[in-house]
């Protein structure tokens, strides 16, 4: 295997010793050339400083702040995502913006992934949707629950009834994957820092992936704002939102998700029950 300091060094340390050979050059009156004399200590001092700079500075260069953020942003064994937002939606074409939130969702990082989540985004009817309703309403409250693996989506209807409902409740599992393959795949790319509402934060710009033919994919780059100690989300925005119903025109939207809150909370029995939409309603009838 090579040794690429320990040739350096050897290079090094060959240059000095002929640049000292050179020095002790004498003339017929056996005195030493006063000029290389002096010249020697400086070439001395300048080539061991380089060779401690070799010695002591790591080969390989050390983690970035994507990779430190990627090894951040891995959900901790055993834990419950608690991750609260405001969505902002802009569609141009239809003309209009709505904000929807605060939403909030909890969900055990455990198979079978239960989750329980407040919503305020759901059209008033979705079984009748058109894209206007679904890109400018500002929706309806919900509390819905159940398992990401399997099982049924459950909404509450009060006072005291479980709903089952047909559709299934769509949420990613581990809210900063996407960013972590990102970052893997060599598609994130920091770009400094900048503020947020008067809070410092690091931009992070990624770029759509080049193989998605699907026309609800993204085209432009989105951007990913993080807390620059903890590497947590405070926003991301994109023009990554389609809504694409059959027969109809695709209807894109600019998106910026706002969290307001974004943490990992232990795995007890008073948080597993936030995540259990039949525990925080014991006495509801289920349908």
């Amino acid at each position: 295997m090579s040794d690429p300091v320990g040739d350096l060094k050897r290079e090094l340390l060959a240059a000095a010793e002929r640049q000292q050979g050179q020095a002790n050059v004498r003339t017929g009156r056996g005195r030493v050339i006063g000029r290389n004399r002096l010249l020697l200590p400086a070439a001395a001092l300048s080539i061991a400083a380089v060779v401690a700079l070799f010695v002591t500075a790591p080969w390989n260069r050390s983690p970035g702040f994507l990779e430190e953020a990627q090894a951040a942003l891995t959900p901790p064994a055993g834990t419950i995502v608690h991750q609260r937002w405001e969505l902002t939606a802009t569609s141009t074409n239809l003309g209009c913006t709505v904000t929807r939130g605060p939403n909030e969702i909890w969900i055990d990082q455990t198979p079978p992934y239960r989750y329980r989540a407040l919503v305020n985004d759901l059209p008033t009817d979705p079984g009748d949707a058109d894209p206007r309703e679904l890109a400018c309403s500002s929706g309806t409250a919900a509390e819905l629950g159940g398992e990401f693996n399997g099982g049924e989506t459950l909404m509450f209807v009060p006072p005291d009834t479980l709903r089952a409902l047909r559709a299934r409740f769509v949420f990613p599992l581990d809210p900063v994957k996407d960013l972590r393959e990102a970052i893997s795949a060599g598609r994130a790319h920091e770009e400094g820092e900048t503020q947020l509402d008067g809070r410092i934060v690091k931009r992070i710009r990624v770029d759509p992936p080049s193989e998605c033919a699907s026309p609800d994919c993204p085209r432009e780059p989105s951007y990913t704002y993080v807390d620059p100690e903890t590497f947590y989300p405070v926003q991301d925005e994109c023009d990554c939102g389609a809504i694409v119903l059959p027969g109809r025109p695709v209807v894109r939207v600019h998106l910026v998700m706002r969290y307001l809150t974004f943490e990992y909370l232990p795995r007890t029995d008073a948080n597993l029950e936030l995540t259990d939409i039949q525990a925080q309603h014991p006495n509801a009838t289920e349908t």
